[in-house]
């Protein structure tokens, strides 16, 4: 089963996983992420739920969530192993500066849509084998791993994306196209989510976030979330919980260690929120990925 990173300065920026799913496997809906998520069933039925609507699966399936969409897969048909591929990726896997592809249009599925979206992709579509046809070869780049074959990943993501916003109609058209700006904007939007990744464990107010924008905390607010989709108080609880995660599922460090390494002021808070965001207290959570393991 292929379980692959893409780390840029540091930073892990796109995760590739494939999935093997039974109805006794199916384990913890896991809704809290700030990451961008396509989602690719090779085989196997069930059901989804995405912000409380029902989709069924059928092979050939792919689904789109931003990083504000709750989701998970509520019901897994018993005749056959869902396979589902997943690729979750940080907007800064996209913003590249240092090349030309560079365009936030890119992420309009995520944060453009208009009325007629949809999480699944309409099956009737023809552009639907194409996207297919992407994520299989996005695939073959982890196995293989020939030369440059991170960027190769990059420009097969981008196309995919480029198709979703090219064939399905799901995009607003608001006759804004003033990509220096947004450049700009962007570059200011990287520099707040540096801060935040390097300061995670310490205290973090939205005033020092604006500051460093140079910008009020309400203007501040409201440009964070037109290009990450959340707050940026919501964004740093969700970063500070999936690095929880992280090291719940990887070391064996006490709860109240991963409180203080993620930021929480002690391990009540820390178990509170867990709970909200999650659906379990952080020593639930660990008990049953060591049973998923085993």
């Amino acid at each position: 089963m292929l379980d692959e990173y893409i780390e840029i300065e540091g930073k892990y920026l796109l995760h590739f996983k494939n999935y093997r799913l039974t109805p006794q496997t199916k384990g913890l809906k896991y809704e809290c992420h700030n990451e961008l998520e396509l989602s690719f069933v090779k085989s196997g039925r069930g059901i989804y739920n995405i912000e409380g609507k029902l989709y069924d699966i059928e092979p050939d399936d792919i689904f789109v969530f931003n990083n504000i969409e709750a989701h998970g897969i509520i019901h897994i048909e018993p005749s056959i192993v869902l396979e589902n591929t997943v690729i979750m990726f940080d907007p800064r896997f996209i913003w590249s500066f240092e090349s030309n592809l560079f365009d936030q249009r890119y992420l309009d599925i995520f944060f453009n849509r208009n009325e007629l979206f949809e999480n699944r992709i309409e099956r009737s579509n023809k552009a639907s084998a194409e996207l297919r046809r992407l994520f299989r070869e996005i695939e073959d780049e982890f196995i293989n791993k020939l030369p440059e074959y991170q960027l190769m990943i990059k420009v097969k993501l981008l196309s995919i994306l480029v198709v979703l916003t090219r064939y399905f109609g799901y995009i607003k058209n608001d006759g804004n196209d003033d990509s220096a700006k947004r450049k700009r904007d962007l570059l200011i939007v990287n520099k707040v989510i540096d801060y935040i990744d390097s300061n995670l464990a310490s205290e973090i107010s939205l005033k020092d976030l604006a500051g460093i924008a140079h910008m009020n905390s309400s203007y501040f607010s409201t440009f964070f979330k037109k290009y990450i989709g959340i707050s940026p108080m919501e964004y740093i609880i969700k970063k500070r919980l999936s690095r929880a995660v992280e090291y719940l599922r990887g070391t064996d460090k006490t709860i109240l260690e991963i409180a203080c390494l993620c930021g929480f002021n002690n391990s009540v808070s820390f178990n509170k929120t867990f709970k909200k965001f999650i659906g379990k207290v952080p020593s639930d959570f660990r008990q049953h990925e060591n049973k998923l393991t085993c």
